[in-house]
């Protein structure tokens, strides 16, 4: 069953690219999608939590702690749909799969991240991963401008650096459920006030744009984010880490039949070599 679970979680992560492409081509902004995701999540995790286990007192430092990791949810999501705009989802979510490189790299200033000496050999591989991957054309409208969906992208995996840093002790000390859904909570207040002074629409237009919103808030996060941090009891952080790099493969294998975003043999290869890079940075 924990296997299931795991696997579940991946599936579900997996298919938010596909989701928030539908919710673009429907005509919403990125801003806007990635905030009606965070206020149906946040309002599931609210009724759900004052069912099972009512409220959970945060003091100040907790609060500051989960609000400063709200914001930069808040990134990582506005930025990776906004990227989608411009490359292809598998492009973007091998992408934003370089997030543990990030986060050896900040072990540079952070002791508690301080990475060993594979993580350097895996973070070598991984570059080269990246370059073949980059170099090799965009598979999507990005055009020329597709070192722009490269560059959101990978600000959104570096923006999952300081959210699980600023996360990490508290949801150690109160359970997952009570800090996600302060976290959710403080992201969607953020992308709220931001889509809101956009020129872009806020509310959805269509029923596809509502379709897309229901199943990334379900499906992407609320399964598959859950799936994820409910498999940390039975699975270290490391593997929990390492099976989440299945998401860029099943985003792509789905993306090609239905969108018809073609996987170059050179985008292949570069592709399996930054999962392989980030697989080995894990493992060390």
């Amino acid at each position: 069953m924990r296997y299931l679970v795991l696997v579940i979680g991946v599936c579900g992560v997996a298919s938010a690219g596909l989701l928030a492409r539908a919710g673009l081509d429907a005509g919403m902004s990125p801003l806007a999608l990635s905030a009606w995701r965070l206020v149906i999540a946040s309002l599931g995790l609210l009724v759900w939590r004052l069912i099972s286990i009512g409220r959970t007192a945060f003091d100040r430092s907790d609060q500051l702690r989960l609000a400063i990791a709200g914001l930069f949810l808040a990134v990582h999501f506005a930025t990776w749909i906004a990227s989608l705009n411009y490359v292809s989802i598998a492009r973007s979510t091998l992408l934003v799969a370089t997030a543990p490189l990030w986060a050896g790299l900040a072990g540079l200033f952070v002791p508690s991240l301080r990475p060993s000496r594979l993580f350097w050999v895996g973070l070598l591989i991984a570059g080269v991963g990246t370059a073949v991957v980059t170099t090799q054309g965009a598979t999507f409208r990005g055009g020329e401008h597709a070192w722009l969906g490269d560059l959101l992208a990978v600000i959104g995996a570096m923006a999952i650096v300081p959210y699980l840093l600023a996360s990490q002790s508290v949801q150690k000390r109160h359970g997952t459920l009570a800090t996600t859904t302060w976290i959710y909570s403080a992201a969607a207040v953020v992308l709220v006030v931001c889509a809101l002074g956009t020129s872009g629409p806020v509310m959805p237009p269509s029923p596809a744009a509502w379709g897309s919103i229901l199943g990334m808030a379900l499906f992407a996060q609320l399964i598959g984010h859950s799936s994820l941090n409910g498999s940390l009891k039975n699975f270290t952080a490391s593997q929990v880490a390492t099976t989440a790099l299945l998401e860029p493969v099943f985003a792509a294998a789905l993306a090609w039949p239905i969108l018809g975003e073609a996987i170059s043999p050179m985008q292949g290869l570069g592709g399996l070599l930054l999962l392989v890079g980030v697989g080995i940075a894990l493992s060390g």
